[in-house]
């Protein structure tokens, strides 16, 4: 790394195309952006003497967030400390019944000049921001590139976002300044991988949460904390995207997708709009796992949508040895009638850590086994023995000081008893919103017909994991179906097709917003979802 000027890890680290992970907003909470200096020097911070052993820091480790580079040095940056997984933005078939053209191709260009047939579609994620190039033409997928959202740097989740914009005077400016950046960075690296020039972008079509939303277009960002929790606008916004930096067609258009209220973003409305759940004539769940975590139950006639606090544990925030889907991450664990466990990881590289779908399926695998009680206790190995729990797996429970009661799953990755905890809090929170949606539209269990599970983490999610935990109501598991970057691929059909356009518009409208903050059920529904197993 060269520069004229010290650099902080996370934007030198981008100078190379690497994205590092700063889980807990660079608050030194959960020492997990440590790299490794190879060659060279880096001073050591107050934060490396408290998260790093004495042994480490001699070995060259160092706490990311914290380290600003003034001098030449080569770095190693664990795959953990890395993001992101690329993300679908669908198949060639999406189109299939035919395109209404959304965007206007320009005449007179010059003979022989490329046509501005093109355009981007952007999925602006909290963790992370994807995006593809679209042949306008015929809708065709020309190129896709995903990388972390810059505004990590300020916090995992939005709310530690709007408290940095609330507590600094250019905080607004900073988060916006992050993300658009980053966006234009991402259109001129597709037209490369594209073969084409940033003249024949002529569109861009952004959809994100409410924050992320605010933060694209430049809003303040701040009243979306505090009650009554209300941004300055629902309604698309259009621009010149030259004039946000961005490399297009000096007539190039950028748009955000509309949102549902104050609360629900254009990311849901798009996801609504891929899965069809606004033109089923049966009752659909759609549940959106990230992040933020939304919930639509709806078909033709009515449309209800809430919000969740699950907060970024499926993101590997505040698990132990949680992690991304990056090459290493455990995603899939089973046991054995014998007690072998065993596990898969990303890329089938030695285990470094644990993703979502892995903690579902260790926390569902082990309260099948006897070693996790309904209620989340983590039992002993004395405990489990009385449980008939076989002596395999009863040998992998630990205790150790400072730490706890844990579960060794596969060489240096363990499980605790507060990560648990942690799933069971998310997962509550969830299913307490899944309850009062169906309540609240007087529908059963039994009514619905399909549930849609959305984001990226919720392709590799086993359906008998999930509903094991009692994250996912107890459907015929037929009826569950993985959709993954619906987001994206709800972005790319707004981007197109002007008929999508519109039905994005008409969901925005019509979609009644269920408010849980202060419901009078909510604290009993969510208690009643706290503990492990089937609805």
């Amino acid at each position: 790394m060269v520069s004229d000027e010290p650099l902080d890890l996370f934007n030198a680290a981008a100078q190379c195309d690497i994205w590092t992970e700063q889980p807990c907003g660079a608050r030194t909470v959960c020492g997990k952006c440590r790299v490794r200096v190879v060659k060279g020097a880096a001073a050591v911070t107050s934060a490396d003497t408290r998260l790093l052993s004495a042994a480490e820091r001699a070995d060259g480790w160092r706490i990311g967030c914290q380290l600003t580079l003034d001098r030449e040095v080569t770095l190693a940056v664990p795959m953990q400390a890395r993001s992101m997984a690329a993300k679908s933005f669908g198949g060639d078939d999406l189109f299939a019944d035919g395109i209404q053209p959304n965007v206007q191709i320009p005449d007179g260009a010059s003979p022989g000049a490329p046509d501005a047939r093109f355009g981007v579609a952007v999925d602006v994620g909290t963790t992370s921001l994807a995006a593809a190039l679209i042949d306008l033409a015929d809708g065709r997928v020309v190129a896709t590139t995903t990388r972390v959202n810059p505004q990590a740097r300020f916090g995992a989740d939005v709310m530690s976002r709007i408290h940095f914009a609330q507590e600094q005077a250019d905080g607004n400016a900073q988060l916006r300044a992050s993300v658009t950046d980053a966006i234009g960075a991402m259109i001129a690296a597709l037209t490369v991988q594209g073969g084409i020039s940033a003249e024949e972008v002529m569109a861009v079509a952004c959809a994100g949460n409410a924050t992320m939303t605010h933060g694209v277009v430049g809003a303040d960002v701040t009243s979306l904390g505090q009650a009554p929790y209300c941004g300055s606008f629902t309604d698309e916004r259009r621009w010149r995207a030259r004039d946000g930096g961005w490399p297009t067609h000096a007539e190039g258009m950028a748009w955000t997708l509309p949102m549902v209220g104050h609360h629900v973003g254009g990311d849901t409305v798009a996801a609504i709009v891929a899965c069809g759940v606004d033109e089923s004539d049966r009752w659909q769940l759609l549940i959106d796992l990230g992040t933020n975590t939304e919930v639509v139950l709806g078909c033709r006639r009515t449309l209800i949508a809430t919000s969740t606090a699950a907060g970024p544990a499926f993101e590997g925030a505040h698990i132990a040895h949680g992690m991304r889907a990056a090459p290493g991450a455990i995603d899939r664990v089973h046991i054995m009638k014998d007690g072998r466990l065993i596990v898969g990881t990303v890329a089938n590289l030695p285990a470094c850590g644990i993703c979502g779908s892995g903690l579902i399926d260790a926390v569902a695998e082990l309260h099948r086994a006897g070693v996790i009680a309904a209620s989340g206790y983590l039992r002993s190995a004395v405990e489990c023995g009385e449980q008939g729990v076989p002596p395999q797996l009863r040998e992998r429970i630990e205790e150790l000081p400072g730490v706890g009661r844990q579960v060794r799953l596969d060489g240096e990755v363990t499980l605790t008893a507060q990560d648990i905890r942690e799933l069971q809090l998310v997962k509550g929170s969830i299913a307490a919103g899944i309850a009062l949606l169906l309540r609240h539209a007087h529908v059963g269990i039994e009514q619905i017909d399909a549930v849609y599970i959305a984001g990226m983490f919720g392709t590799f999610v086993r359906t008998s994991s999930a509903q094991a935990i009692g994250l996912v109501p107890a459907v015929d598991p037929e009826r569950v179906h993985f959709v993954g970057n619906a987001a994206g691929v709800g972005t790319r059909m707004v981007l197109v097709d002007a008929k999508a356009r519109r039905r994005a518009e008409q969901v925005a409208q019509r979609c009644e917003y269920l408010e849980l903050a202060g419901h009078a059920a909510y604290e009993d529904a969510f208690g009643a979802a706290i503990p492990l197993g089937a609805w």
